[in-house]
């Protein structure tokens, strides 16, 4: 291996037990504290907790019913769900009776269903909805080796429950007693950008390891009674890192209902830490700056926001003047405790992961009073490797290397990682398995990047998204896409420029926000389709890309742009389900446009 840095290296870490395994923490949790509160789900307009106890007994009864349906050690039983109580039953259950989890999106095609189910050889398929057992029976012929189909919403937990009311619960005790941290808890199949998934195996050790590694970054910044809210994908393994930490940690987890309700929710909730993708930050950022402007404190809420900013900014550099304490004290008042209210009023620890969230959010935030702790991770690495925390933060950055961590830069700029939560290799795919490790065992993340003095690893680019223009200039697309979507106008930005004269941009508009744009513009009567061509429109756009040209060389920067017709979706293929643009999809779709951009100058 041919590194441009030397090698970072988090503390030690204490090696995984061979007998560990993700069960461990619930039963420990078990024999300490039985009636805690674990889980806490929607009830009208309150949340109401499920004990250790209570979630125990339902996972021993799934269990059972598993045995019941002829699922063995190590068979693969695939769950289709979104992220709700259930799943985690499932979840556990599929682990308590000794077999491997493999999580589908539940936004997923029949094609994609297809794939999955048949390449995990999963003998059983477990989804939520009748529409999603709807989907699966049309390509049940090429499902041929799963034997069933149980759907959640149509009482498939009490059949299952009620079949394995006659299998000796000694049974499920000796299935957990034989887990070992070598044996497979789940196939997590990467949603990809391009291309059929492929499957990450992992182990038990590599999520147990996971949550150790996390436990000693953040652990001592856990309190009693503190919770959080899931709404992400739980076959994402971010939410599902953060479900196994918090079932460790003693954090108590309240389920959305989904990510519509998530305001909503919020404010019922009320939670302490909370894990999400940019995404949602930047949303709640660009939503507090476009009712300020809509309710004429435009100004204020900008001059609040700068003084976040720079508050934050000062109190990393551990110098802060006595006006700008001031300052911030009145806009606290004013402006911050809005904010702070719009997450539920108790957030104190929140983590940003999937993308980069940017040093000027991570700084507005923490100016609010809502620290965000930046890290980095992939499926494959089960998933956190770099994690920012208290008394080493530095926004901008992913943070430094977990314990028993080591992360190194290649010499064309690609992250490299080793470590104990990085995978084994994917399902039944040798050559993609060799292809993601070099000669000296690093982990090729396939991500741009660059470590500073410090030991704290900065993310540049996608080593597949880097754009080469004609010209030969790299453009990493990321952080003019961050600067876009900065702009409440904004929804999503895909720069593009690959192998062409000059960069151009595919810019979407947020309905929400365009709603009150043109009526604040005198549009109210007018369409999107009717302004999105218009000068005013085009003009707001061509200002927030301006602003992001500042920020790069002329070879760099955005020539030309267009606005499309209708901001990207989950359902339309053209956003994974954790919100990441699939920008092959996208180029597909709009070549037309894009060739456009090019032919007009």
């Amino acid at each position: 291996m041919t590194t441009t840095t030397r090698p970072v290296t988090g503390a030690a870490l204490p090696a995984v037990p061979e007998t560990a395994h993700l069960l461990q923490p619930l039963l420990d949790r078990l024999r300490t504290d039985p009636d805690a509160p674990l889980y806490s789900v929607r009830e009208g307009e309150r949340y109401v907790d499920v004990t250790v106890r209570e979630t125990m007994a339902r996972v021993r009864a799934l269990a059972r019913g598993l045995v019941a349906s002829g699922v063995r050690p190590g068979d693969r039983v695939a769950l289709m769900s979104h992220t709700r109580l259930e799943w985690v039953l499932f979840d556990d259950a599929i682990l308590a009776a000794g077999a491997v989890t493999v999580p589908i999106y539940d936004t997923s095609s029949a094609e994609q269903i297809a794939w999955i189910v048949g390449d995990s050889q999963a003998v059983l398929l477990v989804v939520e909805t009748p529409e999603m057992a709807a989907t699966a029976a049309t390509i049940r012929e090429r499902i041929a080796g799963c034997r069933e189909v149980l759907v959640i919403d149509e009482g498939g937990l009490d059949e299952l429950v009620a079949r394995g009311a006659q299998v000796d619960d000694a049974e499920i005790d000796t299935r957990i007693a034989t887990l070992r941290a070598t044996s497979i808890a789940t196939i997590i199949y990467t949603s990809g950008t391009t291309g059929m998934p492929k499957g990450c195996v992992l182990t038990h050790a590599n999520l147990c390891a996971n949550v150790a590694q996390v436990m000693d970054a953040l652990g001592p910044e856990v309190r009693p009674g503190d919770s959080g809210l899931l709404f992400l994908p739980l076959a994402h393994a971010l939410t599902k890192g953060n479900a196994l930490f918090a079932v460790s940690a003693g954090v108590r987890i309240a389920f959305a209902t989904d990510i519509a309700h998530l305001p909503q929710e919020l404010q019922l909730a009320q939670p302490s830490t909370m894990a999400a993708v940019p995404r949602i930050f930047e949303k709640v950022y660009n939503t507090a700056s476009h009712t300020a402007h809509r309710d004429g404190k435009g100004a204020i809420f900008e001059r609040a926001a700068s003084t976040a900013i720079r508050w934050s900014e000062a109190r990393t550099r551990g110098r802060m003047p006595p006006w700008l304490a001031i300052e911030h004290a009145v806009f606290d008042r004013l402006v911050y405790r809005k904010i702070r209210h719009a997450f539920g009023g108790r957030l104190r620890l929140a983590f940003s992961g999937g993308g980069p969230l940017g040093e000027r959010l991570t700084h507005f935030f923490a100016g609010v009073g809502v620290q965000i702790y930046e890290g980095y991770g992939l499926t494959e690495t089960s998933p956190t490797l770099t994690l920012n925390r208290p008394g080493a933060w530095t926004p901008g950055t992913v943070g430094r290397p977990l314990a028993g961590t080591s992360i190194a830069i290649a010499d064309d700029g690609e992250i490299l990682a080793k470590g104990p939560q990085v995978f084994r290799g994917y399902w039944r795919n040798d050559t993609a398995t060799a292809e993601s490790f070099d000669e000296d065992g690093w982990f090729r993340t396939g991500d741009i990047g660059e470590l500073d003095a410090s030991g704290f690893l900065r993310i540049t680019g996608r080593k597949k998204e880097l754009i080469v223009t004609a010209a030969g200039k790299n453009v990493a697309p990321a952080p003019l896409e961050d600067r876009l979507r900065a702009h409440e106008l904004v929804s999503q930005a895909i720069v593009l420029g690959d192998g062409r004269p000059f960069i151009t941009a595919l810019v979407t508009i947020d309905p929400a926000a365009f709603a009150d744009w043109a009526d604040e513009h005198g549009h109210a009567r007018h369409r999107f389709e009717e302004l999105r061509t218009g000068d005013e429109l085009r003009g707001e756009i061509q200002a927030a890309i301006d602003h992001a040209n500042e920020f790069v060389s002329r070879a760099e920067s955005i020539r030309a742009f267009t606005i499309l017709p209708h901001d990207l979706s989950i359902e339309d293929g053209e956003l994974t389900p954790t919100l990441k643009v699939r920008r092959a999809t996208v180029e597909q779709r709009y070549r037309d446009e894009i060739e456009l951009l090019y032919a007009e100058r």
